[in-house]
């Protein structure tokens, strides 16, 4: 009775030592992620009509280093790309106008995760942004470019699920999302304050492929 008491908890302590799998020190990171959107539109009367195109473009890349066990420091590198462009005429005189728009962020992150299981693991990602900002605006006889820049903290927490030993899908969960932010553009200043809150439910979420590739011994 006494072996199967010791084999049943040997059993046990094994188990939960699966459940609560770790990072451990040594995991190398990769993330990547690219969304986009974008909408045309026609306006037409009897002597005017108007051709609209927009598309946004955000691509991310993401690495990091496990230097504490469920705890990870990296940078992130995500550019947001806008392009507009607008045809109108008017009794037959043709005007068209084109928006090019790029900013650049780079943002060290601190992330601490939480294990729930062998396949699934919560964390807390904060960050740390610089941003580059540059816009050109074409008519028909000329082109204007501003530049800025910008600064902002912001905090998120999200999950991640293992497919592979390596290969993971995360989402950032926005409806807890804080950011404060700092924006100097064409001779102004913008101090920023956002919460979660999104118009649209899939705003809450963003899906990202991630590699962890553990230290090889």
């Amino acid at each position: 009775m006494r072996k199967l008491i010791l084999f049943s908890s040997l059993g046990i302590l094994c188990l939960v030592a699966e459940v609560r799998a770790q990072l451990p020190k040594g995991t190398r990171y990769w993330g990547a992620t690219i969304t986009s959107n974008g909408e045309a539109t026609t306006q037409k009367s009897n002597a005017y009509k108007a051709n609209a195109k927009l598309s946004n473009i955000y691509p991310s890349l993401r690495t990091g280093w496990v230097f504490k066990e469920n705890t990870m420091f990296g940078i992130d590198l995500s550019p947001s790309i806008s392009l507009s462009r607008t045809k109108n005429d008017f009794s037959g005189t043709e005007s068209k106008y084109k928006y090019d728009g790029l900013a650049v962020n780079l943002t060290p992150y601190l992330r601490k995760y939480k294990p729930l299981s062998p396949k699934w693991l919560l964390y807390v990602h904060s960050g740390v942004s610089l941003s580059y900002v540059r816009t050109k605006n074409t008519g028909d006889e000329e082109s204007r470019i501003k530049n800025g820049y910008g600064a902002g903290i912001n905090i998120v927490p999200g999950v991640a699920y293992r497919l592979t030993p390596r290969f993971w899908i995360e989402s950032d969960v926005s409806v807890f999302n804080l950011n404060l932010s700092y924006v100097n553009f064409n001779d102004s200043n913008n101090i920023n304050f956002g919460t979660g809150l999104r118009s649209e439910i899939q705003q809450y979420f963003t899906l990202r492929a991630a590699w962890y590739i553990q230290k090889s011994n």
